[in-house]
């Protein structure tokens, strides 16, 4: 039996571009299924229906996680009288008096 052991972080590691990009594709299949929804009738638009319904949670997931990746990595800024590199490092610096 082989074990492959992967990268800390490889599998739940996300960039903004990966998660945009299940975003965009969270809409276009809830796009779709609201496309079927409105050219079908019966059971089958019942069973549509409840496919958008999901989809939709989808797009809420996929946007909430976008926004939180977006948070978790926006720039830090410098704190007032502090230089900016040490804002966004995290090191803490010397004030900005000359």
């Amino acid at each position: 039996m082989t074990i492959q052991t992967h990268p800390v972080g490889a599998t739940t590691h996300h960039t903004e571009q990966t998660l945009r990009a299940r975003y965009q594709e969270a809409l276009d299949v809830y796009e779709a299924w609201s496309d079927r929804v409105r050219s079908s009738g019966g059971q089958d638009r019942v069973a549509a229906e409840l496919q958008r319904d999901d989809a939709w949670s989808w797009v809420e997931t996929t946007r909430v996680e976008l926004e939180a990746f977006r948070a978790a990595h926006r720039e830090r800024a410098a704190a007032p009288g502090w230089t900016r590199p040490h804002g966004r490092s995290g090191v803490v610096g010397r004030p900005n008096r000359c």
